[in-house]
């Protein structure tokens, strides 16, 4: 992390199960924070969960997953 740079743990809950899905990362700037870069980096962190969700990777096992 460097100085100036802002993360945050982004956890999700659906009924009684919660996960923690990663972390957005607002990095340094010139300048102070801004809600436009705020509003960037959160949307394109949702996009790509989406994304994992509509196309699901076998290739990593989540060892807390519930069985399906």
């Amino acid at each position: 992390m460097t100085p100036g740079e802002i993360t945050l743990p982004v956890h999700v809950r659906v009924g009684d199960t919660e996960g923690h899905w990663g972390t957005i990362t607002f990095p340094a700037g010139d300048g102070p924070l801004t809600e436009a870069t705020i509003r960037r980096e959160t949307a394109a962190f949702f996009r790509e969960a989406a994304d994992r969700l509509e196309n699901p990777c076998d290739c990593e096992e989540v060892p807390d997953a519930a069985p399906h």
